[in-house]
């Protein structure tokens, strides 16, 4: 990710000329416009532990701005008055890096950037819904990704599932994975076929202490991984699935 301080400069291009009490009012409009989306689109509270898991953690505000977007959403028109999405996501990078968001920032940028080309930002606004809606995931098992590291490809398959590349929900999935279900819980058949396409990775997430995640790899433990960690693996597999 380019430095904080580039970000923030290409966010202040964006947004130009903007009196400050406009923008602050539209940086909150937009946060408030997220949040209340989100609580739109996810449903009632499911019974399973993976659809729970995701269910309790919201996406990325970049992910849901880009989903209001994607479906031509009037209320994101109705807030800018006429200023395009390229500029929402630059309202959304300052928003971001104000409340010290590091990843909140990085998932707003890039959509900030490619709407610089309206076509662009629309075929990536379309890819962030589906995956959100439940689509099909980017593809990542085969070449030139082969000679990534066995984590890499579990976070991979992590995210093309669930179409969660932000690291609270997949930390959120981790911890699902890594728990042992009731005795009386039914079987959750995501969740199985989750565990079926990570076997092929030989990871096994054994759970979260003290925020590191431990694993094992083909029966060796593997050493704790960070959340930071986790993080930069997530960006490279969301720049991926673009490339």
């Amino acid at each position: 990710m380019p430095k904080l301080a580039l970000i923030e400069s290409e966010a202040a291009r964006l947004v130009g000329h903007v009196p400050e009490a406009r923008r602050r009012k539209l940086q909150q409009a937009l946060l408030d416009l997220c949040d209340a989306h989100w609580l739109e689109m996810r449903g009632p509270e499911p019974a399973t532990p993976l659809a729970h898991a995701l269910w309790s953690v919201a996406p990325p505000r970049a992910d849901l701005l880009a989903d209001l977007i994607a479906a031509g959403d009037g209320r994101v028109d109705a807030l800018l008055q006429g200023l395009n999405a390229a500029q929402a996501f630059a309202f959304l990078v300052q928003a971001e890096i104000e409340h010290g968001n590091e990843e909140g920032v990085r998932l707003a940028h890039d959509p900030m950037m490619l709407f610089d080309s309206p076509a662009a930002g629309a075929r990536y606004a379309e890819d962030v819904a589906t995956a959100l809606r439940g689509g099909e995931g980017v593809a990542l098992h085969g070449h030139p990704h082969e000679s990534k590291p066995a984590l890499w490809k579990a976070l991979a398959r992590i995210a093309a599932q669930t179409g969660r590349y932000d690291l609270a929900g997949v930390m959120r999935v981790i911890g699902v994975l890594a728990s042992r279900p009731a005795a009386d819980a039914g079987i959750d058949a995501e969740l199985e076929t989750l565990r079926h396409t990570l076997d092929a990775t030989g990871m096994h997430f054994l759970g979260i202490d003290d925020e590191h995640v431990h694993s094992t790899l083909h029966g060796h433990a593997q050493p704790p991984v960070s959340p930071r960690q986790l993080g930069v693996m997530l960006g490279e597999i969301r720049q991926a699935g673009r490339g």
